[in-house]
């Protein structure tokens, strides 16, 4: 069975670094993506994230893992990270793993970028 790929993107909206996950969120053996992607920014200082899950179809055990290091990366330099309308599926798995009440989790767009501002 052919997989499609992950597709990570970013963009930027104020002081806070969007990144949208499309796919499967399972890094797997290969290179980690969206882990790569946060630590390159937050060596250029940039700590805020909010991570757009709506299109990510499934997390692995190792995609969870994904998501813990790059919390623990963005933490270290006192930066947040933040997770947008993961699906139920996401959200699940996230429950599971005791991850929602680590990971501020928003459904709205402006609320969640709201949030970086009142810290």
């Amino acid at each position: 069975m052919m997989r499609r790929p992950t597709k990570v993107i970013s963009r930027k909206q104020g002081d806070v670094r969007i990144i949208k996950i499309t796919g499967r969120l399972d890094p797997g053996d290969g290179p980690d993506r969206l882990f790569d992607m946060v630590q390159q920014f937050a060596e250029q200082e940039e700590i805020e994230f909010l991570l757009d899950l709506r299109s990510v179809t499934y997390i692995s055990s190792t995609g969870v893992g994904s998501l813990i290091k790059c919390y623990r990366a963005v933490l270290k330099q006192k930066g947040h990270v933040k997770l947008l309308s993961p699906s139920q599926s996401v959200r699940n798995i996230l429950a599971i793993s005791k991850l929602d009440g680590v990971f501020e989790i928003f459904s709205d767009e402006p609320d969640a970028l709201a949030s970086f501002t009142k810290k």
